[in-house]
């Protein structure tokens, strides 16, 4: 990353994202709960189905086992530590995911946001748009914006999950001032 860049593609580590102020995405909560109710669904179907009758052990133990199993890989694949952060605040740079299963960021300078608003993408998902002061940006910078997943001129766009556009907007124009 040049010094004088405005903009900025990382990858964080876990712990990077765990002191990260996360604006948006699906927080740890989340997806304790999630795993909780499926901890229950496992349970009653294997309560079920080992008292059930007339069934065979092999069923019995293969339905338990696959159970068992897609428990192991949702666990393992949860990241019930840091969850799934769409907008993160991380030193003093606003990030956007980029590929949220690398933990890759496209970030941009807190002085460059003018302001944040809802925005649609087609055909109907909700999202922020994070506007961006070009002026400022190298034809470097430029060229790095447009490898976000959804690339505007002058604005980083995410997703917004399980809360409000406008209370996204809101967090966002707090952390840089522009409220």
């Amino acid at each position: 990353m040049n010094a004088k860049s405005q903009v900025s593609l990382l990858e964080l580590a876990p712990q990077e994202i765990k002191h990260a102020k996360v604006i948006a995405g699906v927080s740890p909560y989340v997806l304790r709960r999630v795993f909780g109710f499926w901890v229950v669904f496992v349970a009653a179907i294997g309560g079920l189905v080992t008292v059930a009758p007339d069934l065979s052990d092999t069923f019995v133990t293969m339905t338990l086992g696959v159970l068992l199993l897609f428990t192991f890989l949702i666990f393992y694949q949860s990241r019930i530590a840091e969850g799934w952060p769409a907008i993160i605040h991380y030193h003093k740079r606003i990030g956007v995911v980029q590929d949220p299963v690398a933990r890759r960021f496209l970030f941009v300078a807190d002085h460059l946001v003018t302001d944040a608003k809802p925005h649609v993408l087609t055909p109907n998902k909700k999202a922020v748009a994070i506007q961006i002061d070009d002026s400022q940006l190298t034809d470097e910078d430029k060229s790095l914006l447009q490898q976000a997943i959804w690339p505007e001129d002058n604005s980083l766009i995410a997703l917004s999950y399980f809360k409000k556009r406008e209370n996204i907007c809101a967090s966002v124009k707090a952390i840089v001032g522009n409220d």
